[in-house]
């Protein structure tokens, strides 16, 4: 009963928000890290041996396919106009040096994110004994808007990474630190 009780407290607030005058819209931050269950979020990877040109490992799946319900009452009251997104890891390399391309996938229900073209590209340099924070935004998305106007999406992540061409094996450690959305709505034909 309390989950109902919600959703109809967030419905009146949204709605009396939008109803004024003018082109009122609402902001919503959705972190959708917080989705996701931590030992999802991290990882090991490697070793991967010094080789000529480096050896790829190809795009490994480290989330896969992990369902996000998204509030329900509010997109009957509204239509999402944007959405920027934040994507942003730490990775530990322990040994070697090397690259890493992060990958994030969104979509509908009825696709798997994996068939998608990726929203958001992390690229990486593995430094030996090194931490490095990356992140990258995306802006101006059409698709991320439309994901993010449903009741709920899909979502993928996958590591890429490429060992040294001489020197240590690569071995890293790596830890998703930001999937976060901003969704700005306006109302629907009030």
């Amino acid at each position: 009963m309390r989950p109902r009780l919600l959703m109809l407290a967030v419905s009146a607030v949204t709605l009396a928000l939008l109803a004024g005058c003018g082109d009122r819209n609402v902001v919503i931050a959705i972190d959708v890290l917080s989705y996701l269950d931590p030992s999802l979020t991290q990882f090991a990877f490697g070793p991967l041996p010094a080789a000529p040109g480096g050896i790829a490992t190809g795009e490994i799946p480290v989330i896969r396919d992990v369902n996000i319900n998204l509030v329900e009452r509010p997109n009957d009251l509204t239509k999402v106009q944007s959405v920027s997104l934040e994507f942003g890891a730490e990775v530990r390399d322990s040994t070697g040096s090397g690259a890493d391309t992060l990958r994030l996938y969104l979509s509908d229900t009825a696709t798997d994110p994996l068939t998608t073209t990726a929203v958001a590209t992390l690229p990486v340099a593995l430094v030996d004994g090194q931490v490095d924070t990356v992140n990258v935004s995306v802006a101006g998305d059409q698709r991320l808007a439309d994901l993010f106007n449903g009741k709920s999406l899909r979502l993928s992540a996958t590591n890429s990474a490429r060992g040294p061409a001489s020197g240590a094996d690569l071995n890293g450690r790596l830890k998703f630190t930001k999937i976060t959305a901003t969704v700005v709505a306006g109302r629907k034909g009030l």
